[in-house]
């Protein structure tokens, strides 16, 4: 359950009339409501990820759209005549500068936005706010925001089976030993993986290629639905037709999914490569967390 606060009438502000940092703790706060970790959520900074219970605010993925709802709703920009989108669907609009109005984020432009600090990025990356170097130099990349969330997760679960194990006699101590020793060997993989960005690019590179071969498949089956499609237009079947646009609808839907994912994993996969200065600091508080795991597992 999300700890209550006192509610309050939020009045929009022009973005370009405050700092970054000042938007990242209206950001925050906007969002407390949603936040069921206390303790996460009072220290909260712009490196702070919105999910997750062990280093995160605690939120839900179920309100993720209330996050962006949230950012939305504190903030105006002049970002705001819709233009039709290149290369796009009949519906499909960008915004370019005009009259001062309300935030508008689009469909799949919050795919990357973990953090307050990602968050931040997201509005200077789509021209609502002027790009600031000097704050995003201390934003950490999405890649390793999930590379350190994903690293956390096994620590707390190593750490979990390790006291669980502790506790057990005989058979069944046994039989959890072995199942100790294999998340030892993930926990050593892992933190083999986090010691260099090469090893890490390199693993976040082979799930960008599944997901682009995933995606790749959904396009060659939406080509061959197509295909059909005109041969029963042309046949005037009108239930063959039926079918088949409902068939198109179905894959569509699936290539959108797709495309969102496979967006995520390219990002991450250029990302992991580069590691900076506050990212190394995650990472290796990170490793010192995954080797006192490992080192209480195998004293058992």
């Amino acid at each position: 359950m999300a700890f209550k606060r006192k509610e309050a009438v939020i009045e929009a502000t022009d973005l370009n009339t405050i700092s970054p940092e000042e938007a990242e703790k209206r950001i925050i706060a906007g969002v407390k409501k949603y936040a069921t970790n206390e303790a996460n959520f009072s220290s909260a900074d712009a490196n702070t990820p919105y999910l997750g219970h062990i280093v995160g605010m605690g939120i839900e993925s179920s309100n993720l759209a209330d996050i962006t709802m949230s950012i939305e709703r504190q903030f105006l920009t002049k970002m705001t005549t819709r233009v039709a989108a290149p290369n796009g669907a009949a519906n499909d609009f960008i915004l370019q500068p005009g009259e001062l109005g309300k935030l508008r984020i689009l469909d799949g432009q919050d795919a990357l936005a973990a953090t307050p600090g990602l968050s931040i990025k997201m509005l200077m990356d789509h021209g609502h706010m002027a790009k600031n170097d000097a704050y995003l130099s201390k934003v950490v990349s999405f890649a390793y925001i999930a590379a350190v969330g994903d690293g956390y997760k096994l620590a707390d679960a190593l750490k979990k089976m390790t006291a669980k194990t502790a506790g057990l006699s005989g058979p069944e101590k046994d039989e959890a030993l072995a199942n100790l020793k294999t998340m030892v060997a993930q926990a050593k993989a892992c933190d083999e993986q986090m010691s260099d960005p090469a090893k890490l690019a390199a693993a976040r590179q082979k799930t960008y290629a599944n997901d682009q071969g995933a995606y790749d498949a959904l396009q060659k089956d939406l080509e061959v639905v197509l295909e059909k499609l005109k041969g029963a237009a042309a046949s005037n079947d009108s239930a063959r037709v039926a079918s088949l646009r409902a068939e198109e609808a179905e894959v569509r839907t699936r290539l959108k999914m797709s495309g969102a994912k496979l967006n995520v994993s390219r990002e991450v996969a250029q990302q992991a490569g580069k590691r900076s200065a506050v990212e190394q600091q995650k990472v290796d508080t990170l490793r010192k967390i995954l080797s006192e795991a490992i080192a209480a597992a195998e004293r058992l």
